[in-house]
């Protein structure tokens, strides 16, 4: 059996489906079948009775996206929002989400590349270069994919080696002085037995917000590379063997908010008996800030904001035949290292809060062993055993050099380690009971322990002055837990016709408990003297209805989904009254929604449509410690949004030379970034519209690509909140804004 690799060219799901590859019917372009892996298994994605996105490779390479943050205003349902620190920003699948700065919690969306589940969400969210595919898969994922996937799996591909020899580059110039090398090469070293490929990209800008300082420079810039290698091995027709070697570095002056709103004036500052404590519009005024919604300007030292990061991974995974069944073997060890810090009140001429910071190191291990079989005619399943451990230290400061009324004057150091191991063994059967229905039942034990250590102590900028340490004080705790639970899922598939099915499923999951180790824990909160703050295991249940089919002689495929999914014990983290922060477990949080799209090869020559909707309603169902929050919305999700894509493929006469022009638009409704709908973190409607024309030599050699995104100059906040100013009292707003206008040119060259 040699080693294959399914192409995804198209991508028709219940959610979004993005530039299919066509092939000719009768002298007319159809939609082609894809075949996906959403189930760990292949099977075509009409048939997949579970609602998931894919992106190819034709995608990124006619889209020109190769970020996450780009990526998932094309994908319903999907939603990711940079903040100040990549360790917290909280992927969103459905509307819900893990937003934790402890390392003791871990997210809820899994990223899992070529088959290796990362420890840390962060640690898989580097430029997207050289992709087979990405799969979003939607809803509670773990009796699959593990532990931490209860809201979803985001479940990237590369592409691997090749034995024809080929390779290319691309070189990209843009807006904010960006540049961006990237290049592919692979071919066989010995024939139809071993074959390798090498990927690289460069990424650098010179930052996209002003800075305001004289001779500092501009800030949230980027500084990336990778570089990843992979040896295909294939010595029998049984047997295959993928080594894959990556790494990848960031140096960023990254990430910092501006000022929305400066608010009042406050008491506090105004008796501070520390230098140079200024009050917020006092600090902008000196800076020659205006805050506003359309404020991308900042005054700080450079020199107090960046972004360090390093990953390193080598992965082996073994195909074998076995003849009864197929035998995989993925095999995986991973580190990231991690150290960011941010002038945390966003001005360097007032000195309230100069530092928050976190430097951490992540190790992990993980194996998986999996069969995929049949047992009769009508029967097929897979079943399977994981392993899974990480090791994270992590070193946390944050200096407030305010003081006032005896408080504050302090520099507070968070030292904590968190050591998880998981055990999992399951499976899931595929029982066509008719040449129409099919039974599918699931399941999944899990024996997960977390044992955690942490240490707080606080000592004072000023020792002439009075001093106060963050939060609840010094402290000391360590804790450890054991946890077990079965997690699984029944679905019912029914094929109305060949191209043409429908599907209901109920399916439950399971992320397991934690221990809160940030830099606020509150040791008051622990269940035993000298222990930590413990947080329930996170456990939602999906309800859900699918219809999926191509129409119109294959030339239009409809896909819908409808949802209600209960998650019990949310993990997040909230402000607790009278100052800090608290990671807890929210009650319950219901999401349902409904999403469709479609995909439409147009009567006219060379012309696609594709479009999306999606309607979402999430609340908080029940929540013991806000109480007064119990049927309101929940933070940051848009009730309606949309997309709409129109690609259109020409050639240039006789040429020989092809192009395209291609217009994106997607919209979003209005979202509360806060709780409780206060006004001032309300985040207004907003569309946005790409454009990009590009031409391709005769040879198919040569590709010139002009793109514009963001074209209306549309000013768009991620999110909206607080800072130190607001933790203070004050109603001031920061805000994390989308990229202006962006204008890149992109030439490319393959051989």
């Amino acid at each position: 059996m040699k080693y294959r690799h399914t192409m995804l060219s198209l991508a028709v799901a219940s959610s979004l489906l993005l530039t299919p590859n066509l092939s000719i019917a009768e002298g007319r372009a159809v939609l082609e079948e894809v075949v996906v892996t959403a189930r760990k298994q292949n099977e075509s994605l009409v048939d997949t009775p579970v609602a998931v996105s894919v992106l190819d490779a034709d995608f990124f390479e006619k889209s020109g996206l190769n970020t996450m943050a780009d990526v998932v205003k094309f994908v319903p349902g999907f939603d990711y929002s940079p903040t100040s620190s990549v360790r917290a920003n909280g992927t969103r699948i459905r509307g819900i989400r893990t937003a934790s700065y402890s390392e003791g919690f871990e997210s809820s969306v899994a990223v899992v590349i070529d088959g290796v589940v990362m420890a840390r969400e962060s640690a898989g969210f580097f430029d997207l270069y050289d992709i087979e595919s990405v799969e979003v898969i939607k809803g509670p994922q773990g009796t699959l994919f593990g532990k931490n996937a209860s809201a979803g799996v985001i479940n990237v591909t590369t592409k691997n080696p090749e034995y024809e020899s080929s390779g290319g580059a691309d070189i990209m110039f843009g807006t904010y002085d960006e540049r961006r090398i990237r290049g592919t090469v692979t071919g066989p070293l010995i024939d139809d037995r071993l074959a390798y490929r090498i990927t690289g990209s460069m990424n650098v800008n010179d930052g996209v917000i002003n800075n305001e300082y004289a001779g500092e420079d501009d800030v949230n810039s980027k500084d990336t590379w990778s570089l990843r290698a992979k040896l295909l091995y294939e010595p029998t027709e049984q047997l295959s063997a993928l080594l894959t070697l990556d790494t990848v570095e960031e140096d960023n002056k990254c990430c910092i908010a501006t000022w929305r709103s400066s608010g009042d004036d406050l008491g506090l500052i105004g008796a501070a008996y520390t230098e140079n404590a200024l009050q917020l519009q006092e600090a902008l005024d000196l800076a020659g800030i205006t805050a506003g919604p359309g404020n991308r300007s900042v005054a700080i030292f450079e020199d107090r904001i960046n972004q360090e990061s390093e990953g390193n991974g080598v992965a082996l995974e073994i195909n074998y035949d076995l003849g009864f069944a197929q035998f995989t073997s993925i095999s995986a060890w991973r580190d990231y290292y991690i150290d960011e810090f941010n002038e945390a009140d966003q001005l360097s001429n007032t000195d309230l809060n100069n530092r928050n910071g976190t430097e951490a190191d992540s190790e992990q291990l993980s194996q998986e062993f999996r069969l995929t079989g049949d047992i009769n005619d009508s029967i097929n399943y897979v079943a399977g055993l994981y392993y899974f451990n990480e090791d994270i230290d992590a070193d946390g400061s944050i200096y407030v050099e305010l003081g006032a009324y005896g408080l504050f004057n302090s520099r507070t150091r968070s030292m904590r380690s968190v050591e998880t191991t998981n055990l999992a063994a399951f499976g899931e059967v595929n029982w066509h009971m008719t040449d129409k229905f099919t039974l599918i039942v699931g399941g999944r034990f899990s024996d997960e322990e977390k044992g955690a250590e942490f240490s707080r102590m606080g000592t004072p900028i000023n020792p002439e002055l009075p001093f106060a340490t963050l939060f609840s004080g010094d402290y000391v705790g360590a804790q450890k837990s054991d946890d077990t639970d079965f997690s699984g899922r029944v679905i019912g598939r029914y094929n109305i016709t060949d191209n043409v099915n429908t599907y209901l499923a109920w399916s439950q999951g399971y992320k397991g408990p934690g221990w809160d180790v940030g830099d606020g824990a509150n040791g008051a909160l622990a269940g035993e003297q000298g222990g930590l703050p413990f947080v329930d295991a996170e456990i939602p249940t999906l309800m859900e209805i699918g219809f999926k089919g191509w129409f119109l002689d294959d030339t239009l495929s409809l896909n819908t989904a409808l949802f209600n999914q209960s998650t019990k014990d949310l993990q997040t983290i909230r402000p607790i009254p009278g100052g800090g922060v608290s990671n807890l477990a929210i009650g319950e949080v219901v999401s349902k929604g409904f999403e469709a799209d479609f995909t439409y090869i147009t009567p006219v020559d060379g012309l696609l449509l594709i479009g999306s909707l999606t309607y979402l309603d999430v609340v908080y169902e029940e929540f013991v410690q806000e109480p007064e929050l119990e049927g309101e919305d929940f933070e940051g999700v848009p009730e309606w949004a949309y997309s709409l894509i129109a690609n259109y493929d020409f050639q240039v006469g006789d040429t020989g030379w092809s192009g395209f022009t291609r217009a994106e638009y997607s919209w979003q409704d209005e979202k509360n970034t806060a709780t409780g709908a206060a006004e001032r973190t309300l985040i207004d409607d907003y569309g946005l519209l790409n454009l990009r024309a590009g031409f391709t030599s005769p040879s198919e050699k040569y590709t010139a690509t002009l793109a514009v995104a963001n074209a209306t100059d549309e000013d768009y906040p991620y999110w909206i909140g607080g800072s130190t100013f607001t933790a203070l009292g004050s109603t001031a707003t920061s805000q994390y804004l989308g990229l202006d206008r962006v204008v890149r040119l992109t030439l490319g060259a393959k051989f």
